[in-house]
């Protein structure tokens, strides 16, 4: 019987032998490891961040950013923080900021985080722009206080704000108010429709046709209908052939007014008028005209007197007329009016020279106008005078010269010349006289009271009252004005309507610009005193102005001509009958060619040099107003008035004045403001 046995566990049952694993002794003895529970990591980090959380919570600060506008959006980089309702917590420490909206400036700051902290941020608006059209356009733009062009404009980088808005236009009445710049880089819209200032105006003219211009600006031909401002410009009207038509005329805004047909008249007749010698002045019928050569427009169809006058010379007088349209040619030779004037020198050989030629000694007649004689002789100091003959009176001019000598040390310079162009003289009067006149004489005025003055220091005293361009070398928008259409305001005429203040102001402005002390003390732009020694320009005082007017060889002149009344022609420009139709008052039967204030050197000057002392403008002079005692036994030394007053003293004759009384050169006023026919000359103490 077969052995047939059951198989191994481990044997297959195919009978093929596989590996069994093996295990070491013992291994059925330990115990399998098992992997970390999920949740103990879990819980494990849960508390490390509640530990990181409380450490952060504990060590934290407080930041309140509380920002302007509300929706700007806010940034910190430096560190953790933690957004909140309305802070943030973070630890100490430094932190960059940022702060940011659409429209506004970033704003940025380094903060340092060590306590709590609050900011409070309001960004600042982007600039914008303002864009302005008007009707009209071309309206001047002042935003703020300054000047930004015409419309139609556009205004760039304005920052936001509100602006005080002014627009002017010169057909339209001014607009201002404010402007709100909401900046963000918004460009704000403004328009605004000007009120015209201006009407319509409706002109004919005869004959028809005219050309009519408003402005200056042709405006079309009549019969026209214009635009006229309110306040009134000149309207010109003109035609081949005719005289031009010119008048200011006003609109009234919101209405058309009709003019009164405007009859053009023939043109007129062209004078050209010349002389020998030339710088003669021309009249026609009496009214000043201006100097040789010169053109004159004459009424056609009229006689015509035309008069020519020159200092030496006879008045010469022709009439004219002429067709209109017509040029004629006027040349006129002047005839010498003369005197004599009988020349002598010592010692023998000295030499003698008029107007810088040689002339023999013995009688010379002379041209009567001013000519300036001379005596030289080598080793000798040369003397020099200026004079001028008197028809039919004979002078006699005697020189003694000086051996070199015997000369005297040099001194101040006979003559000066300011930064401002006057000529001053030097004067050394060393002399005592009474100022005033007596009871006794003719016009006189009870301010007048005589005094005993003595002058001792030398001066120096401009040869002509300060002109219009003179004065407006220190105040460029000073105007003189005019008087009933006559023009006080030539650069040559005196400068007038300054008051008493303002000429001293000037005196001090010469002073600094010539670099000497001035001789008024200001405070606050008002003189309130003086330094009383100062070299600096100064008006002169009443003593020395009247000296130099009226002293004349120890006597004391009535008049600036002398001492008779009424003055001979040409003494100076006085109320004539060149001004009868705007003056109430004149000198009978005097003309002298000038109807208001003349320029300054238009006249012949005194015997020492100065022009217009007494006539053409009055003048301002240093002194208080005040009466003072009479006469006494003891004169006042080089005096300047009273030490305080209300008014100053003006002396001298205007072209508004035709009285003895005013014409005499003791005559006294008194004031503190300007008037039209009031100036001033400079005057200072020679160092």
């Amino acid at each position: 019987m077969s052995d047939r046995r059951s198989p191994s566990p481990s044997t297959p049952a195919d009978g093929a032998i596989t590996p069994i694993a093996f295990k070491p002794v013992g291994e059925s003895r330990r115990h399998p490891r098992r992997a970390l529970p999920v949740a103990a990591i879990a819980i494990g980090a849960v508390l490390i961040l509640c530990l990181a959380g409380l450490w952060f919570v504990l060590g934290a600060r407080s930041l309140a950013v509380n920002v302007t506008p509300a929706e700007a959006r806010v940034e910190l980089e430096g560190g953790l923080a933690i957004a909140l309702a309305d802070h943030y917590l973070l630890r100490p420490g430094q932190y960059r900021l940022r702060v940011s909206a659409p429209g506004h400036v970033d704003h940025q700051q380094t903060i340092d985080i060590a306590d709590d902290l609050r900011l409070d941020i309001a960004l600042d608006r982007q600039p914008g722009q303002l864009a302005i059209t008007t009707d009209p356009p071309g309206a001047r733009v002042v935003l703020g206080n300054q000047d930004r062009g015409t419309t139609p404009l556009t205004l760039a980088e304005l920052p936001a704000g509100r602006y005080p808005l002014r627009l002017t236009h010169p057909r339209a009445k001014p607009w201002q108010g404010e402007v709100e710049i909401q900046g963000m880089a918004i460009t704000d819209q403004l328009a605004i429709a000007l009120q015209p200032a201006w009407g319509l105006v409706a002109l004919t003219s005869v004959p028809a046709g005219a050309e009519v211009s408003v402005g200056g600006n042709p405006v079309g031909t009549t019969p026209v209908t214009v635009q006229v401002l309110e306040s009134g410009e000149p309207v010109a009207v003109k035609l081949a052939g005719h005289k031009r038509w010119e008048r200011v005329l006003r609109g009234k805004v919101g209405e058309t007014l009709t003019h009164e047909p405007i009859v053009l008249a023939p043109a007129d007749g062209l004078a050209t008028v010349t002389s020998t010698p030339a710088g003669a002045t021309v009249t026609v019928n009496g009214d000043y005209r201006g100097r040789t050569p010169l053109e004159l427009e004459l009424p056609p169809g009229k006689a015509q007197r035309i008069a020519l006058f020159l200092d030496g010379y006879h008045t010469e007088e022709r009439s004219l007329t002429l067709a209109s349209g017509e040029e004629q040619q006027l040349a006129v030779a002047m005839r010498a009016d003369s005197g004599v004037i009988t020349l002598s020198a010592s010692p023998a050989g000295a030499r003698i020279f008029v107007d810088g030629q040689p002339r023999e000694a013995g009688p010379l007649t002379l041209p009567a106008r001013p000519h300036r004689i001379e005596a030289r002789l080598a080793g000798h100091v040369s003397e020099s005078r200026t004079l001028t003959p008197k028809p039919g009176a004979e002078q006699k001019v005697h020189f003694d010269l000086r051996p070199e000598a015997a000369r005297e040390p040099p001194g101040p310079a006979a003559q000066i010349t300011s930064g401002a162009g006057q000529r001053l003289r030097l004067f050394r009067p060393e002399a005592t006289f009474t100022l005033g006149s007596s009871r006794r004489e003719q016009g006189r005025r009870a301010n007048e009271v005589q005094r005993l003055v003595s002058l001792t220091k030398p001066f120096y005293l401009a040869e002509t009252p300060v002109t219009n361009a003179e004065y407006k070398k220190f105040q460029v928008t000073h105007s003189s004005s005019h008087f009933n259409r006559n023009t006080l305001d030539l650069p040559d005429q005196p400068v007038v309507r300054v008051s008493w203040q303002d000429a001293a102001r000037y005196c001090n402005w010469l002073s600094e610009r010539d670099g000497l002390a001035p001789f008024y003390s200001d405070k606050g732009g008002r003189i309130v005193g003086v330094n009383a020694d100062a070299s600096g320009y100064r008006l002169p005082t009443e003593a020395e102005w009247e000296w130099a007017a009226r002293h004349d060889g120890g006597t004391m002149k009535r008049f600036p001509w002398g001492d008779a009344f009424p003055p001979p022609a040409n003494a100076g420009n006085y109320a004539d009958q060149s001004a009868a139709n705007v003056l109430g008052r004149v000198l009978a039967g005097y003309r002298d060619g000038q109807v208001v204030s003349a320029p300054v050197r238009q006249f012949p000057p005194n015997p020492r040099g100065l022009y217009g002392l007494g006539h053409n403008v009055a003048e301002w002079v240093h002194d208080y107003y005040g009466i003072e005692p009479t006469l006494g036994t003891q004169p006042l030394v080089d005096p300047q008035g009273p030490a305080k007053g209300e008014f100053r003293v003006i002396r001298g004759a205007s072209w508004r004045h035709g009285s003895i009384t005013e014409l005499r050169l003791s005559f006294r006023d008194y004031g503190s403001d300007g008037r039209d026919d009031l100036g001033f000359r400079i005057a200072r103490y020679a160092q």
